[in-house]
């Protein structure tokens, strides 16, 4: 059975403590593809989500010193208990507090997997690397900055961008799905942290054709999204897109995905 469909069937429990700014639309986005997301934040209920969860996303959109402990703490409690932890490093380079927060939970090793833009992974590799805001820089070799991030940090890395980039195993393929609407709207990288996470439930070991499945199914579903009439427009895009989560199936997949080993 696919991952795809062993999600519709046993709908797994995925926990997110996410950013306010897009935490519906997480959830709608989840509930649509087939999952039971919970919107969680208290410490004091992960140890009793942690029973049931399939898997944790940590989202440091709308960071702040408070969230960071509670954040860490839940991180910890899942960790402890073989509940797989996505972090998704939103805007790490654009200050101290963020980058700070996200080198404490890698180098107390509660993260499993890492989804990012270049400018966010390059930003937690190297310490004099700075951002405005999400923005990504276009400029960057996002297989490069995915190689070297998956190297040093020892971890499965999932690089956004124009072209989506996977570091997992010491191996690299690139993939090259994805509407460019996706960059029109907000929580796009956030949703896709969730469906990460969702095709990772439950996996006590993180393999690259999970991550690789994750991405394919998500970047086909925004484009056939975009195909949609009136879904030029991003609001209209936005709800195409929840809409095509609940409808993507693995023979669209595979019919349109393209993915290419780099190494």
């Amino acid at each position: 059975m696919s991952k795809l469909n062993n999600i519709r069937e046993n709908s797994p429990l995925i926990v997110c403590y996410t950013n306010d700014v897009v935490k519906n639309f997480t959830a709608n986005g989840l509930i649509s593809l087939g999952v039971s997301p919970a919107m969680s934040e208290e410490p004091e209920e992960a140890q009793e989500f942690s029973k049931a969860a399939g898997a944790f996303l940590i989202n440091i959109g709308t960071i702040t010193t408070d969230k960071a402990y509670d954040m860490k703490e839940y991180a910890e409690i899942m960790h402890e208990n073989g509940v797989p932890v996505i972090l998704d490093p939103v805007a790490v380079g654009a200050s101290q507090l963020r980058k700070t927060f996200c080198n404490t939970l890698l180098n107390d090793e509660v993260v499993d997997v890492i989804r990012g833009n270049a400018s966010e992974i390059l930003a937690l590799i190297e310490d004099d690397t700075m951002m405005k805001g999400t923005d990504s820089d276009a400029s960057l070799d996002a297989i490069k900055i995915a190689k070297k991030a998956h190297q040093q940090l020892n971890l499965p890395i999932i690089l956004t961008g124009k072209v989506d980039v996977i570091a997992c195993d010491n191996k690299i393929i690139a993939l090259n799905n994805g509407s460019e609407m996706l960059t029109k709207v907000t929580g796009g990288g956030c949703l896709l942290g969730g469906v990460v996470a969702a095709f990772l439930s439950n996996e006590k070991t993180i393999k690259i054709d999970h991550l690789e499945e994750a991405l394919s199914t998500y970047n086909v579903a925004s484009e056939i999204a975009s195909q949609q009439p009136g879904a030029h427009l991003p609001g209209t895009f936005q709800i195409a897109l929840i809409d095509q989560l609940h409808a993507i199936t693995d023979e669209i997949v595979a019919e349109n995905k393209k993915v290419k080993v780099v190494k």
